[in-house]
């Protein structure tokens, strides 16, 4: 569930930051009464040009549309689970909502949100086990895009064998996995999908690896689900002409010639929405996932890639998606909590 972005550093726009897992903020202490305060806490760099630079923006957007949202504290790096607890209940001591960005955060925050009743945590890119009631988990059914993409990448494919580039195997980068396999049966039955998982989104090396075995076995298109280890894919299709690369969350068609286009999720209109109605307290509790006709999902081509055909072929998919006439199989979208649930 990664890519790269380039937006302005997140050190530089907001003044109060959180470096670890300490106390809350003298802004966060000092706050009007009217204000929603707001806690950001992600095992990520918050500038790593991916998944949590995007969630800073869409949290940011909600904060610079209305006044009263301050954003407070930031914790980042919080790679270890001890760290991720002690950031979150540092984070929630101080702040009305706390946004825990991405999908290994969910056993951390099981743990501390009933121990903060009045603090409203947005899970992002993962459910609970068990509904909270103070924990709204918002997810994108990335799988739809993968399918879309799957079926592009099958057309385009001389080899019929394509393939699927992650880091950490988890539920929502195994969704691109299994998005693409459908997708590419719809176009071809005889394609094969392939998937590897290097347990790091942005290691270069480990990626270009992935890639280039992925490469040998003939696959000659590819998606990274990956940050900057990106670089190690285009490295290796740059060695093999005729790779096709795509990205997921958003474009990056300068980055390499390679790139055909990318399963483009809106993450940062998520975020915003869904920081903007917590704040509000209009974010029910449970599980709320994001689809095609929310408008956060779509297929997008790169300036001068893609045929005709393959153009027409997205467009149809996305159209059978939406309305219903494909139905995701098994794996394509995250299991459906038993709990209070929302499809968007």
């Amino acid at each position: 569930m990664r890519t790269r972005l380039a937006l302005i550093s997140f050190a530089t726009a907001i003044p109060v930051l959180l470096a670890g897992c300490g106390g809350g903020s003298d802004e966060a202490a000092g706050a009007a009464d009217d204000s929603t305060t707001i806690g950001f806490l992600a095992p990520a760099p918050r500038n790593d040009g991916g998944f949590t630079q995007y969630a800073l923006a869409g949290v940011q957007a909600a904060v610079d549309a209305d006044p009263k949202l301050k954003l407070t504290s930031i914790v980042d790096n919080a790679a270890e689970s001890q760290e991720q607890i002690e950031g979150l209940q540092s984070l929630a001591a101080n702040n009305d909502v706390v946004v825990a960005d991405g999908a290994v955060l969910n056993k951390a925050v099981a743990v501390v949100a009933p121990k903060y009743p009045d603090t409203h945590f947005v899970l992002i890119a993962s459910d609970l086990e068990a509904l909270a009631p103070n924990v709204s988990s918002v997810t994108v059914a990335v799988g739809l895009n993968a399918m879309v993409a799957g079926a592009v990448a099958s057309n385009a494919s001389k080899s019929k064998k394509i393939g699927m580039i992650a880091g950490p195997e988890v539920p929502s980068s195994t969704a691109w996995y299994y998005g693409m396999a459908q997708g590419a049966k719809i176009e071809n039955p005889a394609t094969s999908v392939a998937q590897a998982y290097t347990n790091d989104y942005n290691d270069v090396g480990k990626a270009k690896q992935a890639a280039e075995a992925m490469i040998a076995n003939g696959a000659d298109q590819i998606l990274s689900d990956l940050d900057s280890g990106s670089e190690g894919i285009y490295q290796a299709a740059d060695a093999k002409a005729g790779t096709g690369v795509y990205n997921v969350f958003a474009l990056h068609c300068d980055e390499n010639p390679n790139i055909i286009g990318s399963g483009v999720v809106n993450w940062s209109d998520v975020l915003k929405a869904s920081v903007t109605e917590a704040a509000a307290g209009t974010l029910k509790a449970g599980a709320i996932s994001f689809g095609l006709k929310s408008g956060a999902l779509s297929f997008q081509f790169c300036p001068g890639k893609g045929t005709d055909e393959q153009k027409a072929l997205a467009e149809k998919i996305t159209k059978e998606i939406s309305d219903g006439t494909v139905v995701p199989e098994k794996g394509v979208l995250l299991p459906q909590p038993s709990y209070a649930f929302e499809q968007r």
